[in-house]
C-alpha cells in the first residue's frame, strides 16, 4: 500500500514540475515590463536605494536581449525530492522569450509576446494559446503594462550579501499558484542571478542563471514555434 501511495506521489510530483514549467515562464513575463526585462523597485538598505535603482535602471534601459544558461531544481515539499533541469533561456524586447529545456526532457517554451508554446517532446504534446489567457490578474497587468510591483507586492530585503541582494515579494492580492517570490540581484551587474518561487502546497522552483549575455542582436525567429506534424495540441 505504501509503495502504491509513493507512486501515486511522484506522479503527481511529474506532472506539477511541468506545469512548474510553464509557471516559471509566466513569472518572468509578468516581471518583464514593456520598457525593459525585471525593472525591479528595489528595496535595499535607506542609503542604497537611489543608488540601487539609478543603476539597475541604466543597467536595463541598454538592454535589448538577454542569453543565459540555466539550472531549475523543483522540490515536492510531500515527497522531499528534488529535481534538476538544465537548458538555455533567450530574452528579447518586447515580450519575447525562449526557454529550451536540455535534460532530463526536451521541453520548449517560448512566446513571440502574444502566443504561447509550451512543448513536451517527450509525450508529443504542445499546449498553446494566447499569453494573456495564461496569466493572472497581476501578469495581465503588467502585459497591459499599468502593473505596479509597489502596488501588487510587499517587498523586502531578505538578504544583503557581499554578491546579492535577495528581495522577498509578497503578492498583495493573494495568487493561484504563488505564495512568495524571491528575486536574487547581483550587485556587480544588476542583473538577476536567481529566482526561488512557492506555491502553495510549500513546493519550491529555484533557478539559477549563469553565463548571462546582454545585446547579442537576436533574431525575432528564435521566439517563433512551428508545431511539429503529428503532436497533440492543447489548447485553454
Amino acid at each position: 500500500m505504501r509503495n502504491n501511495e509513493m507512486r501515486i506521489q511522484n506522479s503527481e510530483f511529474k506532472i506539477q514540475e511541468r506545469k512548474k514549467k510553464v509557471l516559471c515562464f509566466l513569472l518572468y513575463l509578468f516581471c518583464m515590463l514593456t520598457s525593459g526585462f525585471w525593472i525591479l523597485p528595489l528595496v535595499a538598505y535607506a542609503d542604497d536605494l537611489t543608488v540601487i535603482i539609478s543603476k539597475l535602471q541604466k543597467t536595463y534601459d541598454g538592454i535589448q536581449d538577454i542569453r543565459a544558461n540555466f539550472t531549475q531544481f523543483t522540490t515536492s515539499a510531500s515527497i522531499k525530492e528534488t529535481r534538476k533541469a538544465e537548458g538555455i533561456v533567450y530574452f528579447k524586447k518586447p515580450g519575447m522569450m525562449k526557454w529550451e529545456y536540455k535534460s532530463p526532457s526536451k521541453d520548449v517554451i517560448v512566446s513571440d509576446g502574444k502566443t504561447l508554446w509550451a512543448y513536451q517532446q517527450d509525450i508529443g504534446q504542445v499546449i498553446t494559446g494566447d499569453v494573456a489567457a495564461y496569466g493572472t490578474y497581476i501578469s495581465n497587468n503588467f502585459l497591459a503594462g499599468i502593473g505596479n510591483l509597489k502596488k501588487d507586492f510587499d517587498i523586502e530585503l531578505s538578504e544583503n550579501d557581499n554578491s546579492a541582494y535577495l528581495l522577498k515579494l509578497n503578492p498583495k492580492v493573494p495568487q493561484p499558484n504563488v505564495q512568495k517570490l524571491y528575486i536574487a540581484v547581483d550587485k556587480k551587474t544588476f542583473l538577476v542571478a536567481k529566482t526561488i518561487v512557492y506555491d502553495f502546497l510549500g513546493n519550491e522552483t529555484k533557478v539559477v542563471f549563469e553565463n548571462i549575455k546582454t545585446n547579442q542582436s537576436l533574431s525575432g525567429n528564435i521566439f517563433k514555434f512551428k508545431i511539429p506534424e503529428g503532436v497533440k495540441v492543447v489548447k485553454p
